[in-house]
């Protein structure tokens, strides 16, 4: 009675792992939205992060792992897997360092985001290295949202000067509220990155917040 008993568990116990292992490809798959990653142009020598957003819209928890197919540009991310609940969006950072010597070049590689048994999704990660010196603008010339002029020079920041960064937010927002947003997220990365103070910081985000024609 007991070796039968001892029977019928490991059955329910089989059971189970082949149910899990039919239905969690019908759950997972199709769940990981990746947004894309481009670097645009950096200047060799230098360090810029740019953020990768992946959205679990699946009805599983899911477990990232990351992986790079070619490891030929040093693209960096600060962790290798990430927990992601169902309907929540993590927000990575990917890091780049041109190297001195590569001026010109573009670099390229696959990252390669998997989340289950045979499952998994691909984003292309790209950046162009240029001179240390290029694309910089008269310094004297500062920031100017709508008719607001932040009085904060507009610098060089991952290969584009921050008036282009604040142009994107712009055509990406659809309301003031995320335009607003989308640039407070950007001086965040700018304070963090020593690119601006907390003043210029808080020039930048009060004139985003008053340019209500914007967008």
């Amino acid at each position: 009675m007991a070796t039968r008993k001892k029977s019928l568990a490991v059955v329910g116990i089989l059971l189970v792992f082949i149910a899990w292992g039919v239905l969690l490809p019908d759950l997972a798959k199709g769940s990981v939205v990746l947004e894309t990653a481009d670097f645009g142009d950096v200047p060799v020598g230098s360090t810029v992060s740019i953020p990768l957003y992946i959205t679990n819209t699946g009805k599983t928890t899911l477990i990232l792992y990351f992986r790079y197919e070619n490891y030929n540009c040093d693209f960096s991310l600060p962790r290798q897997e990430s927990v992601l609940q169902p309907g929540t969006t993590v927000d990575l950072e990917i890091t780049w360092t041109p190297p001195e010597g590569t001026e010109g070049s573009t670099c390229s590689d696959t990252l390669k985001v998997i989340y289950g048994p045979d499952l998994h999704e691909t984003v292309l990660v790209t950046g162009r290295a240029v001179a240390a010196d290029g694309g910089k603008k008269d310094p004297n010339t500062s920031i100017v949202i709508g008719e607001c002029d932040t009085g904060v020079v507009d610098q060089v920041y991952g290969g584009r000067n921050i008036s282009g960064w604040i142009s994107d937010c712009a055509v990406g927002a659809k309301n003031h509220g995320q335009f607003v947003r989308c640039v407070a997220e950007l001086t965040n990365e700018l304070k963090k990155a020593g690119h601006i103070s907390g003043r210029e910081k808080g020039a930048i985000q009060s004139c985003a917040a008053r340019a209500h024609g914007i967008p």
